[in-house]
C-alpha cells in the first residue's frame, strides 16, 4: 500500500512528542489551532481514556482544543493535565470571565513493564510534548508509540516493535482527512492493497498468521490488558458532532483494516474524529469515511515500517532481514 502525507496536512493542526528511550513510554499531543469539533468510537473491550465524555453527541461541548495520546497506562492519564496546563498559559479553550479551561480528551496505551512500569508520562512531560507540537513531527518509536509493540500472540520476545505513524488523503474538491495512529495490537500488521503480513509473531519460517494462531493455538487468558490501538482522524470539512463521531468510526474500519484480530479482549481501541472546518464546501460524508479508511490504515503501515528496535524487540524490517 502506497501512503503518504501527515495529520498536519489538515490546517492548524500540530503534533508534539514527549519521548523516553530509556524507559520505553512517552506521549504525544495534538493540537488544534481552530476549535475542532469532536467525536469517538471506543470497540476495545478494555479502554482508558479521561474526558471523553466531552464528545458525545448530546454533550453540552460544541468543540474541543488537543487530543493527548500516552502511554503508561491508567498512570499516563496524568500527562494531560500538562498539555491543558499549555493550552491556558496560551489562553486557548473556554473563556469564562478571566478563566480560560482548555478542553482536552486522552487515550492510553498499556506499555508499562515494557523496560520500567515504573516510570510513566506525567504532566511535565504532556505540556513538554504540547509546547513542541509543529506541522513537523517525527513517526516510528516516538512518543505514544515509543514503548507500542505489536503482533504479541507468540510473547514478547516474537513481537515486532510498533510505534506511532501518520498519513493524509485528498478527496475530490480538496478536502483533507488525516491520521495519527499508534499501534500496539495484538494483532498482525496487514497492508490491505496485497494482503501481506508487514509485521507478524516471529516464527523460523517467517511472520505467523495471528488469525490462524488465535484459532489452532488459542492464547491463554490473560487477566490484565496489554494491547490498544489509538489514534486520530482529523479533516479541514466542516461536520458537526455526529459527522465527527461517524468519522471516528470509520476511523476503526480503518484499524480493522490493517490490524487483525483488532478489537479484542485484551485491546482499548480507541479512535477520535477532528473537524476543524476550515474548508469552505460541505463533503459526503461517505467520501470523508473511505478517505478515513485509507489514512488510517496508511497510518498503521507507517507506524510499523517507520519504528525502530527498542527494548529487545525487534522492527519489522529488522525481523525480515533475520528471515532472509
Amino acid at each position: 500500500m502506497n501512503y503518504s502525507g501527515s495529520i498536519t496536512d489538515v490546517v492548524g493542526i500540530t503534533v508534539g512528542h514527549h519521548t523516553d528511550l530509556v524507559n520505553g513510554t512517552g506521549c504525544t499531543a495534538i493540537l488544534s489551532k481552530n476549535n475542532a469539533v469532536g467525536g469517538i468510537d471506543v470497540r476495545g473491550a478494555a479502554p482508558g481514556s479521561r474526558d471523553t465524555e466531552l464528545l458525545d453527541p448530546v454533550a453540552g461541548a460544541q468543540w474541543i482544543n488537543a487530543i493527548n495520546l500516552t502511554g503508561g497506562s491508567v498512570f499516563g492519564l496524568d500527562s494531560s493535565g500538562g498539555v491543558i496546563r499549555y493550552l491556558e498559559e496560551e489562553g486557548v479553550g473556554i473563556k469564562m470571565g478571566r478563566i480560560t479551561i482548555p478542553l482536552v480528551s486522552a487515550a492510553v496505551i498499556f506499555d508499562l513493564g515494557f523496560i520500567n512500569h515504573k516510570v510513566r508520562p506525567v504532566i511535565e512531560d504532556g505540556y513538554n510534548a504540547a509546547k513542541s507540537a509543529s506541522p513537523e513531527f517525527e513517526t516510528g518509536s516516538v512518543g505514544a508509540g515509543t514503548g507500542a509493540t505489536a503482533a504479541k500472540l507468540l510473547g514478547q520476545p516474537a513481537s515486532i516493535k510498533g510505534g506511532i505513524g501518520t498519513a493524509s488523503v485528498k478527496v475530490h474538491g480538496g478536502a483533507t482527512v488525516g491520521a495519527l495512529i499508534v499501534v500496539n495490537a495484538i494483532g498482525d500488521v496487514i497492508d490491505p492493497d496485497t494482503g501481506e503480513i508487514a509485521a507478524g509473531p516471529q516464527t523460523e519460517n517467517g511472520f505467523a498468521n495471528s488469525v490462524d494462531l488465535m484459532l489452532n493455538t488459542p492464547p491463554k487468558e490473560r487477566g490484565f490488558f496489554r494491547n490498544t490501538t489509538i489514534g486520530v482522524v482529523a479533516t479541514d470539512a466542516p461536520l458537526d458532532k455526529i459527522g465527527a463521531t461517524r468519522l471516528a468510526m470509520a476511523g476503526q474500519d480503518g484499524v480493522a483494516l490493517a490490524i487483525r484480530p483488532a478489537h479484542t479482549a485484551n485491546d482499548g481501541d480507541t479512535i477520535f474524529g477532528l473537524s476543524t472546518g476550515t474548508h469552505p464546501d460541505r463533503v459526503p460524508g461517505d467520501v470523508l469515511h473511505a478517505a478515513a479508511l485509507k489514512a488510517v490504515s496508511g497510518a498503521i503501515l507507517n507506524a510499523i515500517q517507520s519504528a525502530e528496535s527498542l527494548g529487545g524487540v525487534l522492527s519489522a524490517q529488522e525481523a525480515k532481514a533475520k528471515f532472509s
